[in-house]
């Protein structure tokens, strides 16, 4: 079936963001059809040189900002302000994630830019939001994840342990990006109903905390009965993961392994339920403990309860059903094609999916300013030989 033009096609967006917290919500707009222009300082996106990389281009890179088109100026030099400014004036959205201040102070705040173009959609990404105490701090997503509460929480779950776990996921750059994202698109739907244009701020920080709902009220109302930890269960040659959360659930592992009576043994709706789980896991170790992880899984899904065994990232993106639904695509960054998963967002009647280019640093100065200001490329050359435009080596 022919699918229609992106959900956000004909949406101009000038993304300031670099690393991951921005980036990755701007690369979703592409996706759906949206024109990013990625706007960079001379020495590019921190994330272009970050590993692994091959014949010096990141592919992690790559990922985060595929479909996008780059220029490359120096926001400190008034002549690439006022160039940037020009652009303001033709794009929908304004996206940064520097430190609350800097951008005001180039001359590019909210406030600034609402009075050239009223109806102007502005987020900011920060690590603590556009105001407060914290404000001006510098953060990224380790930090968040301390600061929020989020680490402590995790480490609540592990048996003794006395520091928090070590980690190397961008978490709350991912969701914070993606909230950024849902926000921008709600705000092209207010202006189109009001004519009218919005300021966002997404504070990290809030992010992780929506996340910790349980903890949350778990500090504040004491639970009858505590929810259980779900962790691996050992096999024969690896580990899987049970979620028996429901009555039915608990019956239907319970008969699948044969032992119906852990019903009774192991009730999970009374003030024991804590003790109980624990006693229930260790049971069913025992059987597992003599299977494949693979024949337990395949067991106990049949059975009908939750189950997956633990797989590394690698299997996990050449799974059948994966495969099933085309959910890895290929782009290339010039130095030949690699594989990403594709885009989470799934419109049916209209088209969303990676573009497989990843953009040169500054490759589409001319392009932009020739289309979105109908800039001579005689202009463009002097501009470049004035060292207002920057471009890869």
């Amino acid at each position: 079936m022919q699918k229609a033009a992106g959900a956000l096609d004909g949406v101009r967006v000038l993304d300031f963001t670099g690393v991951v917290a921005g980036p990755f919500g701007t690369r979703l707009m592409a996706d759906l059809g949206a024109e990013v222009v990625k706007v960079e300082p001379p020495s590019g996106d921190l994330l272009r040189g970050a590993p692994p990389r091959r014949d010096g281009k990141s592919p992690y890179f790559g990922q985060i900002n595929c479909g996008k088109k780059s220029i490359s100026v120096d926001l400190k030099d008034p002549r690439a302000r006022d160039l940037v400014l020009q652009l303001v004036d033709k794009t929908d959205v304004v996206i940064q994630n520097f430190r609350p201040g800097v951008m005001r102070n180039f001359g590019l705040g909210y406030d600034d830019l609402k009075q050239r173009k009223p109806d102007l959609i502005y987020c900011s990404i920060s690590g603590y939001g556009q105001h407060g105490p914290a404000s001006g701090r510098a953060a990224y997503a380790p930090i968040i994840h301390a600061a929020s509460g989020y680490d402590l929480a995790v480490m609540s779950y592990q048996d003794h342990l006395d520091r928090p776990l070590n980690g190397a996921n961008a978490t709350a750059d991912y969701l914070a990006a993606s909230l950024a994202m849902g926000a921008i698109s709600a705000a092209l739907l207010k202006r189109e109903r009001t004519g009218k244009g919005d300021e966002i701020d997404i504070a990290m920080t809030e992010v992780m905390q929506n996340i910790l709902a349980y903890e949350i009220h778990e500090l504040q109302f004491k639970a009858e009965r505590q929810r259980p930890n779900y962790g691996p269960v050992r096999t024969k040659d690896g580990f899987i993961i049970v979620n028996p959360i429901s009555p039915k659930n608990f019956s239907d592992l319970a008969n699948a392994v044969g032992h119906p009576e852990w019903l009774e043994q192991f009730p999970l709706n009374t003030k024991d339920r804590l003790k109980n789980w624990s006693l229930l896991m260790a049971e069913l170790e025992k059987w597992t403990c003599e299977r494949t992880a693979e024949e337990c899984e395949e067991i106990i899904r049949k059975g009908g309860c939750p189950c997956s065994r633990y797989r590394d990232v690698w299997e996990s993106m050449h799974d059948p059903q994966v495969d099933a639904r085309e959910g890895v695509v290929e782009i290339n960054d010039g130095t030949g094609p690699y594989l990403i998963p594709t885009t989470p967002l799934r419109l049916m009647q209209s088209e969303a999916r990676p573009k497989p280019i990843v953009p040169e640093l500054g490759g589409n100065n001319a392009e932009i300013l020739q289309s979105w200001l109908g800039m001579d490329q005689s202009d463009i050359d002097r501009l470049a030989e004035q060292g207002v435009l920057f471009c890869a080596a």
